[in-house]
């Protein structure tokens, strides 16, 4: 079953450490962050679906990593001693093997063995950022790491129910966490360059999400997303067909740009 699902931006700078003096300028997500991560709480999970844009990509579907022990830092920005850990849940990475998925994009499973990652440092920052404001509000829970690939949304989405189908044999209340920034080019100056279309991209999302558009957002302009620059709508996609077949109530909880890169916080449950 799944509990809850949130959607959540990666910026490290909305880790105190980091952003230091800077973060005043992102309190709305800051603020945002933590209460999408009391909700989290509040549902009780058991288990946690954590999706990025920024791990290990594979051509031939999303990635699961298949350890034991998922651990990152913060060394890339400069960093190293925040510290993030979560536990693989090994009957899920079982049942994915059993499962095989059958129609759509097939999961990978990686493993350290598989790509010699000698550091033991797996986890990426599209997953540490969340991951860091869940275990503050004390939400540290087992579960899998999922990487988008680079699909079309609508097999993302069919990776996601069939992925969902999985988590109902394991039994377990599962949250989704969906870690992705919209527009990265919403002003001159922003990481990737300004483009007009970034704005209307970001309006476009968020309102489509505030009232559950689901087909609509899987089959958004193409034009529009690549000038966009953003790297959100994959593991979207992959988090909504979790929840595909439900009625479900979504909720904006903060959306804000101030460095040019559109940062969306929100949450979505299922209605009976």
């Amino acid at each position: 079953m799944i509990s809850i699902v949130g959607l959540a931006p990666h910026p490290p700078i909305i880790i105190p450490e980091i952003g230091r003096g800077e973060i005043k300028k992102v309190s709305k997500t800051v603020e945002a962050m933590k209460v999408l991560s009391r909700r989290i709480g509040d549902t009780s999970p058991d288990l946690l679906i954590i999706i990025t844009p920024h791990g290990q990509i594979m051509r031939e579907g999303p990635a699961v990593l298949d350890m034991d022990e998922l651990v990152g830092d913060f060394g890339q920005f400069g960093f190293s001693g925040i510290r993030i850990k979560m536990q693989t849940d090994r009957e899920l990475i079982k049942l994915i093997r059993e499962e095989g998925m059958p129609d759509g994009p097939k999961p990978v499973l990686v493993s350290d063995k598989d790509y010699l990652l000698r550091s033991g440092k797996v986890l990426d920052h599209g997953a540490m950022v969340p991951l860091y404001y869940l275990q503050q509000e004390g939400v540290n829970l087992p579960g899998l790491h999922v990487t988008i690939g680079f699909q079309p949304l609508e097999e993302l989405y069919r990776f996601g129910s069939n992925l969902a189908k999985v988590l109902e044999k394991r039994g377990r209340r599962t949250a989704v966490v969906a870690s992705g920034d919209l527009s990265h080019r919403l002003i001159p100056g922003a990481p990737a360059g300004y483009n007009e279309r970034g704005a209307e991209f970001d309006r476009t999302l968020v309102e489509l999400l505030k009232h559950g558009r689901v087909e609509e957002i899987l089959n958004l302009d193409q034009d529009l997303i690549e000038q966009a620059g953003e790297c959100g709508l994959r593991p979207f996609a992959i988090a909504l067909g979790m929840l595909e077949g439900e009625k479900i109530n979504s909720d904006i909880i903060s959306y804000e740009g101030p460095f040019g890169v559109g940062y969306l916080v929100a949450s979505i449950n299922t209605t009976a």
